[in-house]
């Protein structure tokens, strides 16, 4: 089997950002059935069996990925839009942010969105938190009233793995402690670091308002027009220079006589 790490990354690329690539077509909740998911994976690595990837998923650490009636999604960190299914949780008395300072003390003063996802991604416990320290500049931990959230403004939170999602933002005056920590030196928890695309507007998940895609997504575009190169610039001529003229240093120019100029 290859290495685990680069099954990992695989299926986060599947199950969180293009599934439509590999011919896939998932539900409303992110589901995929396994066995498609697995001829996928073959695509790249043909030595990886079902069983290799029941058992990287049943033993991750992390927690990304589940599987259910031999179905399986990613839990977070979708780059397109997946429903909640379930009961949203009840919620705690605090979750964690971990986020660069600047980042942090804007929250205290303006509340906390999702910038580029469409789930707010926190985290259960202050030491889930500081545990992905190594993937952001200048890292601090936001501390988070979920309970009062949740009682006072209606705020719902999911439990996905080890992260707690909620699409709703949550206001400045849920916002605990600001406390910066300091960056360990070097980081590989997060195996899908620097590869999760920019979230996807126009979907994803292989279907749309015009039914299920085709085999092969996204892959099946127009070839792009050949361009010829630009023509060669032809030189322009050097500039004639001009005949100097004569200084009169505000005396009147003289006129050679016979010339009939006066």
């Amino acid at each position: 089997m290859p290495d685990r790490r680069r099954i990992s990354k695989l299926l986060s690329l599947i199950l969180r950002h293009r599934p439509d690539e590999f011919g896939l077509n998932m539900d409303a909740y992110g589901f995929i059935p396994l066995e498609e998911v697995v001829e996928a994976v073959q695509q790249r690595y043909s030595a990886v069996g079902e069983e290799d990837i029941r058992d990287l998923i049943d033993t991750s650490r992390q927690h990304r990925f589940e599987i259910v009636d031999d179905r399986v999604r990613a839990l977070y960190g979708h780059s397109f839009f997946v429903e909640m299914d379930g009961e949203p949780m009840e919620a705690p008395e605090h979750l964690y942010l971990c986020v660069p300072a600047g980042q942090g003390r804007r929250m205290k003063e303006e509340g906390i969105r999702s910038e580029d996802r469409f789930y707010l991604h926190l985290s259960p416990t202050r030491e889930v938190a500081e545990s992905r320290a190594g993937t952001v500049a200048a890292p601090c931990i936001v501390e988070v009233f979920a309970a009062s959230a949740a009682g006072e403004a209606g705020v719902e939170f999911w439990a996905r793995g080890e992260v707690v999602l909620t699409r709703q933002e949550i206001d400045a005056g849920f916002v605990g402690e600001i406390v910066e920590i300091e960056a360990p030196p070097g980081s590989g928890r997060d195996e899908d670091r620097g590869e999760r695309p920019r979230r996807r507007q126009g979907g994803g998940r292989g279907r749309g308002e015009e039914g299920p895609r085709q085999r092969g997504g996204s892959r099946d575009r127009a070839p792009r027009e050949s361009q010829s190169a630009p023509p060669a610039r032809t030189p322009k001529p050097a500039p004639v220079p001009e005949e100097p003229k004569e200084a009169t240093f505000g005396r009147r120019p003289k006129f050679n006589k016979g010339s009939g100029r006066r």
